[in-house]
């Protein structure tokens, strides 16, 4: 991030805005309206745990690819989809799928994450 815009970062906006809308606009919104700030609330925490994994994420999704063969997401569906994929390499493809879907896991939701600890 750049100087000019470091202070406060998009992170701490996030945190400022979530922690308000949890811990003082919740408590007074009717029936009416609660799921929708639920949802809302929801959302801004994904962007923050996106904002905060996702370069890195995907960097090992992308180093992933590569350990088996594919420069994209597309090439390895179209092995998969074929049956191009050798028998043996097939573990290793599971594998990287599970560390897939956990990165996208930890940024929806973090709960269905086995190690959760909050």
């Amino acid at each position: 991030m750049s100087d000019l815009h470091a202070h406060p970062d998009a992170g701490a906006l996030l945190d400022a805005v979530i922690e308000f809308l949890t811990e003082r606009l919740a408590p007074t919104v009717g029936d009416e309206h609660r799921f929708h700030l639920r949802v809302a609330i929801n959302a801004l925490g994904m962007v923050r745990r996106e904002l905060t994994t996702g370069p890195s994420d995907e960097v090992a999704h992308r180093e992933r690819l590569a350990s088996l063969g594919f420069a994209d997401d597309a090439a390895l569906a179209v092995a998969l989809r074929t049956g191009a994929l050798p028998d043996d390499l097939l573990p290793v493809v599971r594998e990287c799928l599970l560390a897939d879907a956990e990165a996208r896991l930890r940024v929806a939701n973090p709960r269905f994450v086995a190690d959760y600890d909050a």
